[in-house]
């Protein structure tokens, strides 16, 4: 795919988050390598059983404590941490990836954007303006107040649309997860936790509710395909039942408050889930040497495991230890091997230690992590100061171009892409990509 196509995609992506009155509180795009790789290789046979060819697929977590599953832009999934967290076992997690990509085999989305355009009319603008309302004033109650007042006759004329689609993106998941051999039990489970919400007020129900509408009739049928599957043998996955517990348990560390975390983990026996909680929310307190001990003893039950080893390195080198930190990203980035992510961190790590060898080896470093990876706002804005280390200052403010592309703001992405231009050879390769970015918007 062309560069551009790729900053094009992360200015529609930030769209869908500044705008989607479901998403008002959201914290943005979260990039973690080992939830990334836990999610991948948990969702492969499902895509795989529903026919989509490796990386057709993508998979988002978006930083929002409410429970939400959605797709946009074509094939890209975006999967709230709220319900990341909430979801028991893989096996709901599943049913909600493999529904969702059921609403991608139907092209669901774009028909839903022509009901859209169809349901013209004062009650589709009192929507927009509530939408509006909830971006300018931080998605507060006026917004909601607009948009519930004026939300009835747009989703009279469009409820019966996606109530069918939701009964045949359940269908479609059903399938998909019975040739996946995976219990479609779970997809039952996680519609219980919704059931009745629809009585609700709009500012009390999960936004999974609002996008993914609940009937009896689709319950029904649900309760029906899991009941004739119940004879089944659906064989377990030791391995991904664990890592999906590592996952949440990493989640819960990082994200709820870490004294509730350690609170509620008082007395518990230490699994690697709740050494792994324990050691992100002591980190997080900040209580070094607590956090210190809870990883070691997790890096002593798996000694080859890379993102134990990089928590550790992480620790470090966010409390000042650059040089501790730096061999921990080194041994992670050799267990896995091209995993860009891991490599951002280990160019970030050589960066604090403002060495000129350092610096050059960051530089590499940073470089092939941007190759692997071009949806790393962070590696691109370290790979920046490391061209300017190394006195490339064309480089430098293509970087930080390509960074601000990422996030959405062309603005200041064709700012520094014009300084780039004005330094790099013509014709080079980083010359062209930063013409790319000026192709997004006209002079």
């Amino acid at each position: 795919m062309p560069q551009f196509s790729k900053y094009l995609l992360a200015g529609q992506i930030a769209l869908v988050i500044s705008l989607s009155p479901q998403l008002s509180a959201a914290g943005g795009l979260i990039r973690d390598a080992e939830i990334e790789r836990t999610l991948e290789a948990m969702s492969a046979p499902l895509f795989q059983a529903a026919g989509f060819p490796p990386g057709t697929i993508e998979i988002y977590i978006l930083n929002d404590r409410t429970l939400n599953a959605f797709v946009a832009n074509g094939n890209n999934m975006f999967l709230h941490t709220g319900l990341l967290e909430i979801l028991e076992t893989p096996e709901e997690l599943l049913a909600v990836i493999a529904h969702e990509a059921g609403h991608i085999a139907g092209g669901h989305q774009a028909r839903r954007q022509i009901n859209v355009r169809n349901a013209r009319g004062p009650a589709l603008l009192g929507v927009l303006v509530g939408i509006a309302a909830g971006v300018a004033g931080g998605g507060g109650e006026a917004a909601t107040a607009l948009i519930a007042g004026s939300q009835g006759a747009v989703m009279r004329s469009l409820l019966r649309y996606n109530r069918g689609e939701e009964a045949a993106a359940d269908q479609a998941a059903l399938d998909y997860l019975a040739r996946a051999g995976i219990n479609p039990a779970g997809m039952l489970k996680v519609l219980e936790r919704f059931r009745g919400q629809e009585v609700f007020n709009v500012g009390n129900i999960d936004p999974f509710v609002l996008s993914h509408p609940l009937s009896t009739e689709r319950m029904q049928l649900i309760e029906r395909r899991v009941g004739e599957a119940a004879g089944r043998t659906f064989a377990a996955d030791p391995v991904r039942t664990y890592w999906h517990g590592r996952m949440r348990a990493k989640l819960t560390g990082f994200l709820d408050a870490p004294e509730r975390v350690l609170d509620r983990l008082e007395g518990e026996a230490e699994t690697e889930e709740v050494l792994y909680s324990k050691a992100v929310a002591f980190y997080r307190l900040p209580a070094l040497p607590e956090a210190l001990a809870a990883v070691d003893r997790l890096i002593a039950l798996r000694p080859a495991d890379p993102f134990f080893i990089e928590l550790k390195g992480q620790i470090l080198f966010e409390t000042g230890h650059g040089e501790q930190a730096v061999p921990l990203y080194r041994e992670a980035v050799r267990l896995a091997p091209g995993e860009a992510l891991l490599e951002a961190g280990l160019g970030r790590a050589l960066l604090s230690l403002e060495q000129p060898k350092a610096d050059a080896e960051a530089l590499e470093v940073l470089q092939n992590a941007r190759r692997r990876d071009l949806g790393d706002a962070s590696a691109l804005r370290d790979l920046a100061t490391a061209y300017s280390r190394a006195d490339d200052q064309g480089m430098a403010g293509l970087a930080t171009a390509e960074r601000y592309a990422l996030t959405g703001d062309i603005e200041d992405a064709m700012l520094h892409a014009r300084r780039a231009v004005a330094v790099l050879p013509e014709g080079s390769p980083g010359w062209l990509r930063a013409q790319d970015i000026l192709s997004l918007k006209p002079e």
